[in-house]
């Protein structure tokens, strides 16, 4: 199984750490797309209006600087870093030789959560970076053997993704998951609240005794694992998480 998320605009900086090491990250295909995006993150972090630019928020000017110098920022599994209602959710549960976590990076282009070192970095899809443009629709092309090694490796794919970080590398044939809310038989979006459905859901398949091989199994695995109040629903290709509550 592969389970794909999104990375968190809340990172939890490393203290101390080895710095960036394009070597050693997985998916090794991606290495000089990496080394590109990294100078054109720098570049742009030095340049002005660099906080429109990194989606950088104004209450946090500090991280325009850590972006000017991101291959000297210390490093640490990318589990302790993405931080966020997701993370939080997903807890401590972990892949491990039949279940991959990946997670789409606007930095990094795809990041294995389990066994990738990576700083605490700002850069969104949206990002416009110097020279590249759009980071998402950058990575686009640049991330599609990788998607369409994901479609034909025989393994399910559980899509956990925003629909930004969907566009940036797209997977065929995988178990998209959405989350609505249900009140007086009324159906309404969650956004804010479907990123805890979605951890929710990434922990109980990553825990599950049974590794999960098709859609089915896959709602299967995460009935009842959600809380009360949450119900799992599925047609077709997308697996909808509904909280009744």
């Amino acid at each position: 199984m592969f389970l794909l998320l999104p990375p968190s605009e809340t990172k939890t900086r490393p203290g101390i750490g080895p710095v960036l090491d394009l070597d050693a990250l997985a998916h090794p295909a991606l290495t000089a797309p990496r080394a590109t995006m990294l100078r054109a993150a720098e570049r742009t972090a030095r340049s002005r209006g660099a906080a429109g630019s990194l989606k950088v928020p104004a209450s946090a000017p500090e991280l325009v600087e850590r972006m000017a110098a991101i291959t000297a920022e210390p490093c640490a599994p990318a589990l302790e870093v993405y931080a966020g209602v997701l993370y939080d959710a997903l807890g401590d549960a972990r892949g491990d030789a039949e279940r991959t976590v990946l997670v789409t990076s606007a930095l990094l282009g795809v990041v294995d959560a389990d066994s990738d070192r990576i700083p605490a970095y700002r850069l969104s899809a949206g990002s416009v970076l110097s020279r590249l443009g759009a980071a998402g629709a950058w990575w686009r092309s640049r991330l599609a053997p990788i998607a369409r090694e994901l479609a034909g490796s025989g393994r399910v794919v559980v899509d956990c993704r925003s629909g930004a970080y969907r566009s940036m590398m797209p997977v065929p044939g995988a178990i998209e998951v959405a989350a609505i809310r249900e009140r007086d038989g009324k159906r309404t979006v969650v956004s804010h609240d479907a990123k805890r459905y979605r951890g929710l859901l990434g922990r109980a398949l990553l825990t599950a005794e049974r590794v999960p091989a098709d859609a089915e199994e896959v709602a299967h695995a995460g009935a009842g694992a959600l809380g009360d109040g949450l119900a799992i629903e599925l047609q077709g290709a997308t697996l909808t998480v509904v909280d009744r509550g």
